[in-house]
């Protein structure tokens, strides 16, 4: 696969992200809750001078937490309740982001500018800029709490913060992902829950100048409307503008079933060229979209395939010249 250092972001076609981003230039820092591994941010616990932290305790009738389960709740899910992550990554090929994160190839990826953390809407509302930060993925997901704690028992937090916030089983290691968190305090209307253990199911979006992207890539499966909505925006900020087609193999594995390359829409020679393009004609058996790579003809009847579907052939030249009143002979 192909080496990118800029980073990236997969996102849906749902409405609410597009005119969030484009429309609204507000973006999502998910908490830890929403990301789409529940074994995320849910590790292991190791506990090494107690003999059995799973034993659960009754008083009264009333049932008492174990030691793991108290420690889950009050000193992982506390600390990272009031933060928020923006995901990305440095693999803007892969099948399976697209799939995933970008809703079936109907969604969109931004590549956002080498600099893009120094950005003020990115810095904290005291000014510091965040830093973008690789994830490292373990075979083993644990903690070991008392590594993470003083001599009396007491956590690091910000010790506790790095380890959770920056690691993840290795089943995800082809994410490649890397990430930039940030306290959702850095919002002027944000209030932490009161109970600090619960979840908080609100949905935080941060101040996102479209500054910050570089460009624009529409997946495959795209509609043609969310393409010229966003396209429509994106000439307001010099953001190129790409278009990524999907390469068929036949061979089922993870390396090779299924591929992504992209395309810029300088290679089409007008915009429009691109929105008339059908879904199944951007999957396809060779890495070709090029209009250089086309074979030009003359006159229609020197396709191949005219013959016998003439009518069939006609419509759809027409279908993509519509200026044109009849086919040319």
């Amino acid at each position: 696969m192909k080496k990118f250092t800029s980073f990236f972001k997969y996102c849906s076609d749902n409405q609410f992200v597009i005119e969030g981003i484009f429309k609204n230039h507000k973006i999502r820092f998910t908490q830890p809750w929403g990301m789409n591994d529940p074994l995320e941010f849910n590790p292991t616990l190791i506990f090494r001078s107690i003999h059995d932290p799973y034993q659960d305790y009754e008083l009264n009738g009333s049932l008492l937490p174990s030691i793991e389960l108290f420690y889950r709740v009050q000193l992982i899910e506390s600390q990272i309740n009031s933060y928020g992550i923006l995901s990305l990554t440095k693999q803007p090929l892969s099948f399976d982001m697209w799939s995933k994160y970008a809703n079936g190839h109907k969604g969109f990826l931004l590549e956002l500018k080498p600099k893009f953390a120094d950005h003020l809407c990115m810095q904290s509302k005291t000014g510091n800029k965040y830093t973008v930060k690789k994830v490292r993925y373990v075979k083993n997901y644990f903690l070991d709490i008392e590594k993470l704690s003083d001599v009396d028992g007491n956590l690091f937090a910000s010790k506790l913060r790095e380890e959770i916030f920056y690691k993840k089983a290795y089943r995800w290691k082809y994410e490649n992902e890397y990430r930039l968190v940030r306290p959702f305090s850095d919002l002027p209307f944000y209030a932490p829950l009161a109970n600090r253990s619960h979840r908080d199911d609100s949905v935080y979006l941060f101040d996102f100048s479209l500054e910050c992207v570089k460009s624009v890539v529409f997946g495959a499966c795209m509609s043609i409307k969310n393409k010229r909505q966003i396209a429509k925006e994106c000439t307001k900020y010099n953001i190129e503008l790409y278009q990524s087609y999907i390469i068929r193999n036949q061979r089922d594995d993870l390396e090779s079933f299924g591929s992504v390359d992209i395309v810029s829409i300088k290679d089409f020679q007008l915009i429009d060229d691109l929105y008339v393009i059908k879904p199944y004609a951007l999957v396809r058996d060779k890495p070709r979209m090029k209009l250089s790579d086309s074979l030009k003809i003359n006159q229609i009847e020197e396709l191949p395939y005219y013959q016998g579907n003439e009518e069939i052939v006609n419509t759809l030249y027409m279908e993509l010249n519509p200026l044109k009143k009849s086919v040319d002979r």
